[in-house]
């Protein structure tokens, strides 16, 4: 059904045309125009950066709008970038992940539960757009970017763990590779041979060669570094530096050569060795913004931009009330050529801020903020009136700004200039438990949940997990997905001593040394973690080795699904199988969902074992048996746990 769709896509531009092989040329990508007989609007896009984002902006036949990607309701809003008005709306049946206006006046969108990317044309500003075409991509495809001629579309897959390529006219498939876990942002080089990948998880932004048949990826490793301790630039490198996280935006310029910017938070997760009141050193900063600086024909960090600074590390956890001015959440960026700022969106504390650029670390050289709507998704530059353009989901506003120049600005001050505007109503409204569970579990710097600044989504970006181990007061502990998750599978918390999601936050703002939440409050994270989407299914790449891995999975011989049963693949027992840790409390854990287990890791409780492949191979006889197994089973039990 899903194929049939996606082949016939061009038919669906019958709203104003004959209806598909009543004699009228199919619309396609390449040909916009062939959508409503020829009666197509001209789109010019006005910030060609050849990235894509949540808002976009365009002038359709001499007028000023911009385009949003709208989640919530699941389609692309027009708007007048001048008077804010909303004068379309565009159904897409999906979630939208972001949007990218090409030379020849497309306006391409990635469907992100539809595991799609769609191409629409305008028949006038005030009108909704038409699909022209749509192609499959590898599941969530999310962010969208284009080489500077437009010719290859690149999107990143985050469930997929994927890149994938498209001809930028004709949306055919060029390629496809595996990169690491949870790709998000892309950016272009310059010479258009080369896509660089942030990453929701792993301290890492991976290169990948588009001009190469072979499409080689290499891993440019992002971890932080203390005061004079030597730069390591391999991922796989033991050092002594802080993993990242926070990995969902890039950015870049002409305007500043030869430099990719991503936004990200080092991270300090403790000893795991040492068991610690709450999660996390007591002594030093948990969670500290960076903006690391990539070269971008070296492939490889400028090493004073992932300088942790001797002040914050003197200065230990911050106070609540400046937490609450770190920017641990970055979601977007943009780079103002006029100004060479780079200027980042931060969530939980729903600000943009201005760093110079140019500089060697831009952290140390903040310019300005503004303080705009919940959850800052998406910014644009709009540089013919040199101001900012700023897409809030949570509260459905476009806040723009002026820019101004270089001037240092009073962080507590609110620069002149700046209008907020709420969107259209949507048609139907979200609950309120959800949209005020949704606020909380991305506030940073809120007291209730933390001292430090952290907020929910710090561990569990996307609601998913951080890849990160913890030293906590039971011993080291992986953080856990949550999305899909939560509603199925207590008890909670790797002891399995909660009941009640309820509880089991309680538990963690007392070890976050926050005051917690009213009763109202905590509802609604709880409605909220309730309602997290799973991720989106894809068909397995071969049936015949997953029906073999389910074969094993089941078998006696194997013993898997003795514990992991049922439908969320748990028991909800705890077992001794002999992995306690030298720092645990404890030698029995709670029988881990295997839902989703696949894009996960690393695994254990302690996340001894980097991939799902190492953890079979080696713990056989603690959790089922496995050395009995051939390479090919293992591998099929592996496809199988992928499809969960």
């Amino acid at each position: 059904m899903r194929k049939t769709k996606l082949a016939s896509v061009a038919c669906v531009v019958a709203a104003a045309a004959a209806a598909c092989g009543g004699g009228r040329e199919a619309a396609t990508p390449s040909a916009p125009a062939a959508a409503r007989g020829g009666a197509v609007a001209r789109v010019v896009p006005l910030d060609r950066t050849g990235a894509g984002s949540t808002v976009a902006l365009a002038r359709i036949e001499g007028r000023r709008v911009m385009f949003v990607a709208d989640e919530d309701a699941k389609a692309i809003l027009t708007l007048d970038l001048d008077t804010h008005q909303t004068i379309a709306e565009t159904p897409l049946g999906a979630t939208p992940g972001q949007l990218y206006v090409t030379k020849d006046g497309r306006v391409i969108t990635t469907l992100r539960d539809e595991n799609a990317i769609a191409a629409y044309a305008a028949a006038r500003a005030d009108a909704p757009l038409v699909r022209i075409a749509a192609a499959p991509t590898p599941a969530e495809p999310i962010a969208i970017a284009a080489t500077p001629d437009d010719r290859t579309l690149v999107v990143s897959a985050g469930w997929a763990q994927k890149v994938a390529a498209f001809d930028g006219a004709t949306l055919a498939s060029s390629f496809e590779v595996k990169v690491p876990r949870e790709p998000r942002a892309i950016a272009i080089s310059d010479d258009g041979k080369t896509a660089f990948v942030s990453h929701a998880v792993g301290s890492l932004v991976t290169a990948v060669d588009l001009a190469q048949p072979a499409h080689a990826t290499k891993p440019i490793a992002l971890r932080g570094r203390l005061p004079g301790v030597r730069a390591r630039f391999a991922p796989d490198e033991k050092d002594d530096g802080r993993p990242s996280c926070q990995g969902f935006a890039l950015a870049k310029s002409s305007a500043v050569g030869g430099r990719i910017f991503a936004p990200q938070v080092l991270v300090d997760p403790g000893d795991p060795e040492q068991r610690p009141d709450g999660y996390g050193d007591e002594n030093t900063p948990t969670e500290t913004p960076d903006i690391a600086v990539i070269d971008e024909d070296a492939q490889r960090p400028l090493e004073a931009s992932l300088v942790i600074a001797a002040d914050v590390m003197m200065r230990g956890r911050p106070e609540p009330r400046d937490a609450q001015l770190e920017c641990l959440l970055p979601r977007a960026a943009a780079v103002d050529p006029a100004t060479r700022s780079l200027l980042v969106t931060c969530y939980g504390i729903d600000a943009v801020i201005a760093y110079d650029a140019t500089a060697a670390s831009p952290l140390a050289a903040e310019r300005k903020r503004w303080i705009v709507g919940a959850g800052p998704s998406g910014i644009a530059i709009d540089v013919e009136k040199h101001r900012a353009v700023v897409w809030s989901q949570f509260d459905r506003t476009v806040s723009t700004f002026p820019i101004g120049g270089t001037e240092l600005t009073d962080e507590r001050g609110a620069p002149p200039g700046l209008r907020k505007t709420a969107a259209a109503p949507l048609r139907e409204k979200l609950p309120a438990e959800y949209a005020l569970g949704r606020i909380l579990f991305h506030a940073a710097g809120d007291a209730r949940i933390s001292a430090d600044g952290r907020a929910c989504a710090s561990c569990h970006p996307d609601g998913r997990d951080d890849a990160i181990t913890w030293a906590t007061p039971e011993g080291p502990r992986r953080s856990i997905m949550l999305a899909g998750r939560v509603a199925l599978t207590p008890p909670y918390s790797w002891n399995g001593n909660e009941q009640s999601v309820a509880n089991h936050l309680g538990n963690t703002f007392d070890r976050l040394s926050g005051r917690g939440l009213r009763s109202i409050e905590l509802d609604a994270l709880v409605t909220y973690l309730s309602s997290l989407p799973a991720p989106p299914r894809a068909a397995p790449d071969d049936a015949t080795k997953v029906a073999r891995g389910r074969a094993i999975f089941t078998s006696n011989e194997a013993g898997c699904s003795g514990c992991h049963s049922g439908a969320s693949f748990t028991d909800g027992k705890n077992h001794d199988v002999g992995s306690k840790h030298k720092a645990d409390r404890a030698s029995a854990f709670n029988t881990p969902s295997l839902r989703f287990v696949g894009g996960t890791g690393p695994y254990f409780h302690d996340g001894r074992y980097a991939t799902l492949g190492e953890l079979l191979r080696e713990s056989d006889g603690r959790m089922g048996r496995t050395k009995h197994l051939s390479n090919d089973d293992l591998d099929a039990l592996e496809a199988y746990l992928g499809t969960l």
